[in-house]
């Protein structure tokens, strides 16, 4: 199949390239110790809007969630990813979790996912959509969830010693006064009943 043998070779020349570029030249340390990246994420940050205060008050948070959050890194000014899944970091004195990279969007959603918050201001959104036991042992206290889920799914909640302790209902389904201080696992993609 010749066709097919010519996209993969040019795919592959394009990896190569990105990884030229992307390992040409080390980021430039920023005065302050951040790195290239970081320093890249405060201007799209100071784009979206965000004086010098708040881009660094929302760093302090988005720093406080790649502590707590296992297996993360920082994707964007207010943005994490884990394995999985991804938190929307609330900007400092707003109302509704915003995603940063992207001006065209006014708030962060759920999409087709498990969604929750850790309280019940919703500054800050996690949506789960890899379909495995996410540790959440990092949640505690009252929060909400939302399961928007595609085809009715549901998720199962475990606790402390690893059993299911909540299973959802059938998505669309949502609890606005969760607590979240006896889960410790949640796996969504649970088929409906």
């Amino acid at each position: 199949m010749p066709g097919l043998r010519h996209r993969i070779g040019a795919a592959a020349l394009g990896v190569t390239a990105a990884c030229t570029v992307l390992t040409a030249a080390p980021a430039a340390a920023d005065p302050r110790g951040t790195s290239g990246a970081s320093s890249g994420f405060a201007a799209q940050a100071h784009r979206a809007g965000l004086g010098p205060q708040e881009v660094e008050a929302l760093q302090r948070k988005v720093d406080g969630y790649l502590a707590k959050v296992p297996d993360s890194r920082q994707t964007g000014p207010n943005t994490v990813a884990f394995p999985g899944g991804h938190v929307t970091v609330g900007v400092p004195g707003e109302k509704h979790p915003r995603d940063l990279r992207d001006p065209l969007r006014s708030f962060a959603d759920c999409g087709t996912a498990l969604c929750g918050w850790e309280n019940s201001d919703r500054t800050t959104v996690y949506v789960w959509e890899g379909c495995w036991k996410h540790d959440v042992r990092h949640l505690s206290g009252p929060g909400v969830w939302w399961n928007a889920q595609r085809g009715q799914m549901r998720a199962h909640m475990y606790g402390a010693q690893g059993n299911r302790i909540y299973t959802t209902p059938n998505a669309y389904s949502e609890d606005l006064t969760a607590d979240w201080s006896p889960v410790y696992w949640l796996k969504p993609c649970v088929a409906p009943r």
